[in-house]
């Protein structure tokens, strides 16, 4: 059992200091619980997991719960990439009463293409929302992840896109499609000089305003999404528009491809889009099994 290494996993895959804190809390917990079970992580397997839970249900609430099962989640992830193991036990354990979000009203691929197209500017400002509309459509892109974006991201020979990592996601090359090369390559090399010039700006940000002032990519966006949503009444905003990728991509691609197109740093995540498919807007309630 040991608590460093663990601590050290989370440091590397860039987990906020408070969760470091809380993380060593729990786990030092769950290793007095397995002292007095006898048991070794290692040796850990489902039941026993629901064994953890269960001693814990009258003195913790739901949340909490929840909370200790994503850091022992975390920590037999750490033990797999540590080759320790080769199976997280607390795979399939759920908590019971812990709400998701609201998941969205998922948009056909047809649709998704129609928003592409359907939107026509051929301003300086529109053609560059027409690359960032096209990020977030067929690549899936974070609307955090376009403001990280530098013109060396952008690899117009080989027709793809570096989107860099963070905190909660995982760096990734991703193809561009056909259809969006030449507004990529007409935005790079055409509209984005002409707006650097026009603004007195340098920068390697890839997405620049024309005014030369600091602006929020939620403003830049929103310039796009605001006429396309009057058009699209079903369109709510860009985290759907990802939802919907991502559920497309789930029709067509394994989980562990899924999760490396969707920069996702844990498959849990991905596997929570499943539901996106299955339910629609209904709001999902976690069935703790067997419990």
């Amino acid at each position: 059992m040991n608590t460093p290494e663990f601590i050290a996993y989370l440091k590397r895959k860039q987990f906020a200091s408070t969760t470091l804190r809380t993380s060593e809390t729990v786990i030092a917990l769950y290793f007095d619980w397995l002292a007095a079970e006898n048991l070794e992580p290692e040796q850990v397997s489902y039941q026993e997991i629901l064994g953890f839970i269960k001693s814990h249900r009258r003195q913790a609430s739901q949340r909490t719960l929840q909370h200790y099962l994503n850091v022992i989640r975390h920590y037999y992830d750490h033990l797999i990439e540590a080759k320790k193991i080769e199976y997280n036990p607390t795979k399939g354990v759920e908590i019971k009463g812990v709400r998701r979000k609201v998941l969205y009203h998922i948009l056909e691929p047809q649709e998704l293409h129609q928003l592409y197209n359907s939107y026509q500017d051929d301003t300086l400002a529109g053609r560059r929302n027409k690359v960032m509309l096209g990020l977030l459509v067929y690549q899936g892109v974070k609307t955090e992840e376009l403001r990280k974006l530098e013109t060396s991201h952008v690899k117009l020979r080989e027709g793809k896109i570096e989107i860099p990592g963070g905190r909660k996601s995982n760096h990734r090359i991703m193809n561009l499609e056909s259809h969006q090369v030449m507004d990529v390559y007409d935005y790079v090399l055409q509209a984005r000089p002409e707006i650097l010039k026009e603004s007195n700006q340098e920068t390697d940000r890839l997405f620049v305003s024309l005014t030369g002032k600091a602006s929020t990519i939620s403003n830049l966006t929103n310039s796009f999404l605001r006429p396309l949503k009057a058009e699209f009444k079903q369109l709510k905003n860009a985290k759907q528009i990802r939802a919907s990728v991502i559920t497309k991509w789930l029709k067509n691609h394994n989980l562990r491809e899924v999760q490396v197109l969707a920069g996702h740093k844990y498959v849990s995540t991905t596997e929570g889009y499943k539901m996106n498919d299955m339910e629609g807007l209904k709001e999902e309630i976690n069935q703790y099994h067997p419990l």
